[in-house]
């Protein structure tokens, strides 16, 4: 695929993109550059799954910080799967959303212009944990003993390739990775816990909740090769639309002052959790509230590394760069 003519190189791009996010402000009634009247800010629609990774903007939202940013409205729009929330982009009904790099290139691949903004979670191997759990019960005690064994997951999907990681960096050979196709998380949980699954790949708060419940965590993301993250994807219709740069630019502010409002009182934000992030009623008191980065782009590495292995999985339709998924729009290129 040949790059767009506004495309820059990730690091480059995403940083620059934030640096006008950190240093701006609501600008509607101050002169642009050019001496005429400043653009205003758009009404930005964001979607997200109902799990933790949005906390922010959720606290964000209950704390009036759009407002103080100079947002004129934003809309989070909480979609029950991830295919709901990509269609959604693709018809214009959200503006942005909350997911991984993968969703971003099928949507680039698939002719949806996207742009991924920045890391909500994962910018440290710590944040956004996912791993595989063992049945209650069961005898394995490490990966190499999954050689072979059919592991619950779903394809194409970020589990899958934090799966294929965890297994490639315990020296399981590529061929011995066993794969059984259960797409859906809550399905292939409880077919773990009731032992109709021998282990599955799985999310927070499942992890925890498994642990909990008798489950045996065999392996997680939480150290070695940082494997995933969960990123804000925007459309490049919505950048290239008068007042979406701007009103991204706000939005970046935004979610580091909801990040902020996390790291600064974790246990404040449980119920929120609970109400609007699925956090299971057992975990409510015990389950460890992530801490969020400031807005800072995926390195060019991590997104090259994602690409790669889409294309070895034969799910890539295009071919596609980091620098594809690295749009910045200017005022200029409206």
């Amino acid at each position: 695929m040949t790059p767009r003519t506004l495309r820059r190189p990730l690091s480059m791009a995403l940083a620059a993109a934030l640096t006008l996010a950190l240093a701006g402000c609501a600008r509607g009634a101050e002169p642009n550059a050019g001496g005429g009247a400043a653009v205003e800010p758009r009404t930005v629609r964001v979607g997200t799954l109902p799990t933790e990774d949005a906390l922010p903007l959720w606290a964000a939202e209950a704390e009036g910080v759009f407002e103080e940013v100079g947002l004129p409205s934003v809309e989070i729009v909480t979609f029950q799967s991830a295919q709901e929330r990509d269609a959604a982009l693709v018809a214009g009904e959200i503006d942005a959303f909350m997911g991984d790099m993968i969703a971003a290139a099928q949507l680039e691949a698939g002719g949806t212009p996207v742009a991924v903004e920045f890391v909500m979670l994962g910018a440290t191997p710590e944040e956004g944990r996912f791993g595989i759990l063992a049945a209650p019960g069961s005898e394995v005690d490490g990966l190499q003993d999954l050689a072979g064994v059919p592991v619950g997951t779903s394809s194409g999907t970020i589990q899958e390739y934090v799966l294929d990681g965890l297994m490639r960096q315990a020296g399981v050979p590529a061929e011995r990775v066993v794969k059984e196709e259960v797409k859906k998380v809550p399905v292939r949980f409880e077919l773990l816990m009731n032992g109709k699954l021998a282990a599955a790949a799985l999310p927070e708060p499942l992890l925890s909740l498994g642990e909990m419940q008798g489950a045996k965590l065999i392996a997680d993301d939480t150290s070695g090769e940082n494997l995933s993250q969960t990123v804000l994807v925007a459309s490049e219709a919505f950048l290239r639309a008068e007042g979406g740069l701007e009103a991204m630019e706000l939005l970046v502010r935004a979610w580091d002052a909801g990040a902020e409002l996390v790291n600064g009182d974790p246990d404040a934000w449980r119920e929120t959790l609970v109400d609007k992030a699925r956090l299971p009623e057992p975990l409510r008191d015990t389950y460890r509230v992530n801490a969020y980065p400031a807005a800072q782009p995926p390195t060019e590495e991590q997104v090259a590394a994602v690409l790669e292995w889409m294309r070895a999985e034969g799910t890539l339709k295009a071919d596609l760069t980091p620098l594809d998924l690295s749009g910045v729009v200017t005022p200029g290129d409206r």
